[in-house]
This record gives structure tokens, sequence and C-alpha cells, in this order.
């Protein structure tokens, strides 16, 4: 009866606070680590091939379906369904599920974000952001007085810990990684674990504490801490097995009492012996990590190779900045700007990987949340891990050669699939190009097959192709509103460089269009021969082109026009081509006004022609289309030299 009874207050213990201090004594751990690209096998380890192309919210799947006690969450943004009915699947079981968020991202695409509230409201869960906004199950908002300090700083956390409330050790688990719970997270490249070790797990598990302030599934926004208000929690080496693990939680403190991540991962950059690789979303020029880096490749020390994202790299090179630097591709250097099919998400330094003698050194695996940036040192709710394990390196390495791969265009990224039976409704144009939701918010890129829009971009930011502006406004009128079919042929459309390449056809509950076709005939769009194409729609497509040109429609009213260049609608605005003297002006010159079209330009063409000059800006009203609007208007971009 005795031992009933202690065995019962040892159950109470451990339930009434979710958690229960644990040593580091899992007596079964490892490390399991899921890639959602595909990797370079070529570079594996004999009997280690990374486990790539992976559906990456399987494996979080499983362990939320499998929790039996505890569920605690922290993610930057929540917005995937799959992640969330678990979760309100395991409230359901009995299993506590406690939510911290970002609040910037908490409710910024109500589309996606309310769903997701209102299933975990119902099942009871309660959240906390971290401005110390808390949301109640029935719809409440508590609000502090003075909001949790923020100043720019994120919550930018994708952790998940699973059974720290078990008084069993080997309950615990730890979900991490670079990856985002959103509906594109699975298609950036990312990285995750499943990690198997308590100790790592419960360190996690004090992170999570600090941020949701209280030892009960109800949040204390006035002892919940955040970013810099944040306490150092001693112990952050750990061991898997015989793997060295080193965990670090970012910002540092106002006290400066916790260990620096950008000092420690300098120190393990300096310890380098051979080679040192990267993946980078963000990787600043000018923070100590990247300093590092260059200065030691710069004396031939190590080999310095990495991937930056396009968005960033672009900016760097914009920028003048060292990572996009001629000298950073050639002699012991070859840093490349990503071909993904999406974002490069990844956050990873991986030291030694090529090490010629590992037995003499360990190879090192940094990743997690932390991007490469003074915001991640100094304000953001950060985590990242240190691994000291050689074949955990090759992993990642084989990861890292094949974005490289796809960066030097050796191969392709994969890419989401396209049914050519079904009407997709969801659509929007990114910069001029049509991008289509071929997934529950993952939208991508789809472009009309044997028909080239006269393009945007001319390699100079100030200029365009004649008649860009009026073709893309026309093709996304064209498309707005409407349901959209993509093929090829009896095929499915090809995929080349980033996009698919496809016969759209468009309808409305009353008809439908051949769009390819109807740009052609509208004078909208030149025939392509680029890519196979249906013989049938090749005579056709020639056959719209040459009738649009002999009805002048379109650009084809100005023939001589078609292929040059015009300043884009900005250029205008800040260029200092006006005023105009009306009686020299070309017809690019007066379509750079804005609201005057190539037909009007080129009546005010015709007219000065027949007059051989205009003597009075006035005359103007004669012409078809002006009218005292319109010339008001002219009035303030034009002159007459000799009156001026």
């Amino acid at each position: 009866m005795l031992k009933r009874l202690s065995f019962f207050l040892l159950f109470f213990l451990f339930t009434s606070s979710l958690y229960a201090q644990k040593s580091d004594t899992s007596s079964v751990e490892w490390i399991n680590v899921y890639f959602n690209a595909e990797s370079d096998h070529s570079v594996a380890f004999e009997g280690n091939t990374s486990n790539d192309l992976q559906d990456m919210f399987i494996p979080l799947l499983n362990r939320i379906d499998s929790a039996k006690y505890s569920i605690d969450l922290a993610a930057y943004d929540l917005q995937n369904m799959r992640v969330v009915q678990a979760l309100a699947n395991a409230a359901r079981r009995g299993v506590t599920v406690r939510v911290v968020t970002d609040n910037s991202n908490r409710n910024r695409n109500p589309k996606y974000n309310q769903p997701i509230w209102d299933t975990l409201r119902k099942v009871g869960v309660y959240s906390i952001d971290d401005a110390g906004t808390v949301y109640q199950p029935d719809g409440g908002i508590v609000e502090l007085r003075e909001p949790l300090t923020n100043a720019g700083a994120i919550m930018h956390h994708k952790f998940a810990v699973f059974d720290v409330a078990s008084p069993d050790p080997n309950d615990d688990y730890l979900w991490t990684g670079t990856m985002n719970l959103t509906y594109t997270g699975n298609w950036n490249t990312n990285a995750t674990f499943v990690i198997k070790d308590n100790g790592i797990a419960n360190a996690y598990a004090k992170e999570f504490q600090q941020m949701w302030g209280s030892k009960t599934n109800i949040p204390n926004p006035n002892r919940a801490r955040f970013h810099k208000d944040k306490v150092f929690i001693k112990g952050n080496i750990f061991y898997v097995n015989d793997i060295k693990v080193e965990v670090y939680f970012g910002p540092v403190d106002r006290g400066g009492r916790k260990p620096s991540i950008s000092k420690r991962i300098v120190e393990l950059i300096n310890e380098a012996k051979h080679d040192v690789h990267f993946l980078a979303f963000a990787i600043s020029p000018t923070i100590d990590i990247s300093k590092a880096m260059i200065e030691r490749s710069a004396r031939g020390e190590i080999r310095l190779e990495g991937v930056i994202d396009p968005a960033f790299y672009a900016r760097y090179r914009n920028q003048n900045e060292i990572w996009a630097k001629p000298e950073m591709s050639f002699g012991n250097r070859l840093i490349l700007s990503g071909k993904e099919v999406r974002k490069l998400h990844a956050k990873t330094i991986i030291i030694d990987a090529l090490y010629p003698y590992p037995e003499k050194q360990k190879a090192i695996t940094i990743t997690g949340s932390y991007n490469f940036s003074v915001a991640a040192e100094a304000v953001n709710d950060e985590n990242i891990l240190m691994i000291h394990d050689n074949r955990i390196a090759n992993l990642f390495f084989q990861d890292f050669k094949g974005v490289q791969n796809r960066a030097k265009r050796l191969s392709e990224h994969h890419y989401p699939d396209i049914d050519t039976s079904k009407w997709y409704t969801n659509h929007r144009f990114n910069r001029g190009n049509l991008e289509v939701e071929l997934e529950t918010g993952f939208y991508y890129p789809v472009s009309p097959l044997g028909v080239e829009l006269p393009r945007e971009w001319t390699g100079d930011k100030d200029s365009s192709f004649f008649y860009s502006e009026e073709a893309h406004v026309y093709y996304e009128n064209l498309l707005k509103g409407k349901a959209l079919k993509f093929t090829s042929g009896n095929e499915v459309p090809s995929h080349i460089f980033g996009k698919y390449l496809a016969y759209i056809t468009a309808k409305t509950d009353s008809n439908t269009i051949e769009v390819n076709h109807h740009l052609l005939a509208t004078g909208n769009a030149q025939y392509s021969s680029w890519n196979r194409q249906q013989k049938d729609s090749i005579v056709s497509f020639k056959q719209a082109e040459e009738l649009a040109k002999s009805q002048k429609r379109g650009m084809w009213a100005y023939p001589d026009s078609v292929g040059t260049k015009v300043l884009t609608k900005e250029a205008r605005l800040t260029h200092n081509l006006f005023p105009l003297d009306i009686n020299i002006a070309s017809v690019e010159e007066l379509t750079s006004i804005p609201g005057i079209g190539p037909k009007t330009a080129q009546a005010i063409i015709d007219y000065r022609n027949q007059r051989e000059q205009i003597s009075n800006l006035d005359e103007l009203i004669n012409i078809r289309g002006i009218g005292e609007a319109t010339l008001n208007k002219l009035k303030q971009y034009i002159v007459i030299e000799s009156e001026q």
C-alpha cells in the first residue's frame, strides 16, 4: 500500500509541473537528419546516404501523433494545416499542447492564419506571442498594459519538444531545423532534425519555458521573457551517445552573460584544418563570421565554398559587397548564387567535411534557425546546434553539393506537379510573371508556350522593351477572375529554368479563351519557337501573328519600335527627359509621358508631319483622342523650342 501511495505521489509531482528536472540519462539516443532537396550522393560515405527529397513534415507529424504527455511548439510562422490538425488531435487525446509564436506573423495572412488559430482554439489550446499577448480558447485576447519589449526583434525559433512532462527520460524528443511551418516551407530548401536525447530536449524545454512564463498549460505574460530579456541557463554541451553537441540560444542578453553564438562560430572557423562550406539564406558581409571565413581563405589556410540565396546575393552584388565580388569565385574560393525552386532557406556551416585525415579531426555541422546576421546575434530569438561528427557532417555535405550543382546548372531542383485536368482558380502576377497556386499556399511560375511578351527588363533598371507595359497590363486583365488550365497538347507542360511552359486556357461561366493564340492575335506578343510545340499550334500561332501585323494590332501598329528599349515608368519621373520639344520628339519619347500610349504618340507625329511643325501647343486639341484634360496634362511635359 505504501509503495502504491509513493507511486501516485511521484506521478502527481511529475504531472503537476510539466517540467520535472531530469538529468541527461536517456538510454536510447540518436539523431536523424532530413533534407527536402536533392543531395549529391556521389560524395556520401559508405552506408551514409542522406535522407533527401523528403516530405519534411512527416517526421514532425509522426512525433506529434506519438506524443503522450506534452508538446511545446515554438514557431516563427505557423500556417501549415497538416501540422495544426495533428496538434488538435493530440490535444483531443489529452496531450498538453502549448504554442509560442511571433507577433508579426500571427495574423499576417488571415486567409491561412485564421483557420489555424480557430482549429487550436476549439480544442482548448492557449498560445502567446513575443509581445506578451495571450490568446485564449474562448476567443479572448489578453494584452499587457505595456507590451513586452520588441523593438523590431522576432521570435524566429522553429522547434518542438515532446513528452518532457513524462517521468521517463526515454520519452523525450526534439524536432528542430531551418524550416518554417508554412505551406511553402517544404519547397524552400531546408534541413530538419529529430533528436532522441533527453538532455538536449530539456535544454530546448527550458528555452520554451522562459517564453511561456508558466509551468501550467496557461501562459503567464508577466513572467514571460523574450529576446534580450531571456537569461542564460547553464549547460550547453551534450552527448548523443558519443556525439558531442553544443546547443546555444540567442540573442545575447542585456547583461552579456549568455555565450555569444557568433563568437563560438568564429572560434570553430579559426580552428578549421582544411575547408569550410556554407549554405546561407543571408550572410551579412560585415559580421565577424564572414570576416573569419574571408580572412582565413585569403591567407590560403582553408578552402571556402558557399551558396547564397539569390535575393540576398543580388543585394550584395548591387551594393558591391565582398560576397558577390569576382575574387570570391576563383582560387581556393567559390561563392555562388543559389538556383533553387524557391528560397535557399538553409543556415548551415560545415567545417572540415573534406579533411583528409578524419580520424584526427571531427568535422562540425553548425545549423539551426540562426541566420548569419547582426539581428540573429543581437535581438532575435534563435537556436543553433553545433554537432561534432564526421558522418552527420557528410550528410550535410551531400546536401551542400546538391545545392552547389544546381547553382552551377549541372542539375535542377525538383519542382511541383501540374495537373492537366484541373482548373486552377488562384493565380497572381509577380513582376509581370504569372504565378499559379499549384499547392495550397504555394505559387509557381507558368509562362505561355510559343509566345513571348515584350520583356520588362532589358538588363538596365531604367529601361524596358517597347510595348511591355501595355502588353503585361493586357495579359493581367485577360486572366483576371478566370479559371486556368495548363497543357502541352496531350502532355504535361515542360518545366524549364524554374517555370512551366504551357498552353493556357482561361474560362469564365460563359466562354473560354485560348490565351497563347489570343495574345498573338491581339498584337500583345510575338511568336517564339523556343521549346517543343505541337505542329498545329505552330501553324496557328504564326498565322495569328501575321494577321496582327497586317492589321497593325497592338505593338504592330509601330513595327519599327518593336524590340527597341524605352524608359520605364519610374525612370520617366526621375530622368531629365522633360520637357520634350514637340517638333522633334519621337514616338518612344512621347510614350514616356504618363498616360500617352503609342497610338496617341503616333497621331501627334502624323499631325506634325502634315504641317511640317507645330507652332502652338493648343493646336494639339485638333488631334483625335486629345481633349482639354489630355492637353493640359501634355503641357506639363512638352514645349515648342522657339517659344522656350
